[in-house]
């Protein structure tokens, strides 16, 4: 065989190959053995001549061929010029003539670096706050909601937090509307919002009242608008007041306990793992900035770019409409995910108990919605399959298992 490579752009590769004429018929040998079974007329089930099964099936032979031949140019390509590939090869052209075969194609290849010792790696580990106790408050009051009623507003009645109400609302920022600021029918619940300014100039108002305030835009929005102030107009349409449930034995009985101090336990438990989970989900974050940080790696323009549309596009912005400072931030934190992507597959390759196999992930998935009491396991994994889900989850357990590995390696510091 020959390959020759010609970088195009940093981590972007072309690649010419020539097939050896024993390569192809090694290849040719594989393929027409695979349709030794095929029925041809004249002859029994298996028993015809390989010459007469290449006649007979003379195209799907040879796209057969040409497929298989391309999947191994690309992966002789990665082993011979020792390339860590990301994503699928796109070929641009493929010529199988007789034993003769040459293609061309284009692929992306990841920055090489050195993975830092993870062992001498120090971490300080970060405290979360909220104690076993008030976690358990929490949790109980949102089960007295749950299990609470809800009483359309009259119009007497004024908006509260905790109330569920519908909004239509329009925000303008330096006489500019903001499409990503505007909603028609949007459901809430105050109290639960992401900007607890825009909850609080909510309550008081009536069904049909429309109102108009400022807030000033905090550190953790886009640029273009961090210190600003944003000017709403408001009218809410709906809303329903929501009365929790008494907390007593009752509520209890809602949740199969046989009184309030057997679910109060119940929930105190929950509420520990809780707390754990989210000291992991901390100790996690810490890691990961430190991996960063820690890490000289360039991520090529190409993948930061694709991951921050993919990111404009999560926060339902339109990329090509945002200010080259908005824009900044997306790409530095999409640069951010991509390295720390890279970092944890680099620990994946360099450390075995990093790693999961397919089949030990799969178990993972199957044992979680079996947990989950899904009815038919077969058809809830064919579903998420067939939405894409499924790799997702796939990549997120792995990314866990790896994390849980680094955490049990790095120096945490209390």
């Amino acid at each position: 065989m020959q390959i020759e490579v010609k970088e195009l752009e940093p981590h972007i590769l072309e690649v010419s190959y020539t097939a050896g004429i024993q390569e192809v018929l090694n290849k040719k040998g594989e393929v027409l053995n695979a349709f030794k079974l095929a029925p041809i007329p004249g002859f029994r089930k298996g028993k015809a001549p390989l010459d007469v099964i290449n006649r007979h099936y003379k195209k799907q032979v040879d796209d057969s061929l040409k497929k298989a031949l391309l999947e191994d140019a690309f992966h002789n390509t990665l082993f011979e010029k020792k390339i860590r590939a990301h994503g699928a090869p796109k070929f641009n052209k493929a010529d199988l003539m007789g034993n003769s075969f040459t293609c061309e194609f284009e692929m992306h290849s990841k920055p090489d670096f050195t993975l830092v010792n993870l062992e001498t790696l120090e971490v300080v580990k970060p405290h979360f706050s909220d104690s076993i106790t008030e976690i358990t408050e929490k949790m109980l009051q949102e089960m007295r909601v749950r299990k609470g009623s809800n009483e359309p507003f009259s119009e007497k009645d004024r908006a509260a937090m905790g109330d569920n109400v519908m909004l239509d609302y329009q925000g303008s920022c330096e006489g500019q509307v903001m499409d990503t600021l505007c909603a028609e029918g949007e459901l809430l619940t105050l109290g639960r919002s992401a900007v607890k300014e825009f909850d609080e100039n909510i309550i008081g108002m009536g069904l049909g009242e429309s109102k108009s305030f400022s807030i000033k835009v905090g550190d953790n929005s886009f640029p273009s608008v961090t210190g600003k102030e944003v000017i709403f107009n408001v009218t809410l349409t709906m809303g329903s007041k929501n009365i929790p449930a008494p907390l007593d034995d009752s509520l209890a009985h809602g949740f199969g306990k046989a009184n309030l101090a057997e679910l109060r336990a119940a929930v105190a438990a929950s509420a520990t793992v809780q707390s754990a989970n989210k000291q992991t989900e901390l100790l996690h974050q810490a890691i990961n900035n430190k991996l960063i940080a820690e890490h000289k790696l360039e991520v090529p323009n190409w993948m930061s770019s694709s991951e921050a549309q993919y990111l404009a596009q999560q926060s339902k912005v339109n990329w090509e409409a945002l200010p080259d400072v908005d824009k900044e931030k997306l790409l530095k934190l999409a640069s951010d995910n991509c390295k720390l992507a890279l970092i944890l597959e680099k620990v994946r390759e360099e450390e075995p108990l990093a790693s999961l196999s397919d089949q030990e992930v799969f178990e993972i998935v199957k044992s979680n919605l079996m947990k989950s009491n899904v009815k038919d396991l077969d058809e809830a994994i064919k579903k998420m399959q067939a939405n894409g889900y499924l790799q997702i989850l796939f990549s997120r357990i792995r990314d866990e298992h790896t994390m849980d590995f680094i955490a049990k390696t790095v120096k945490v510091i209390e």
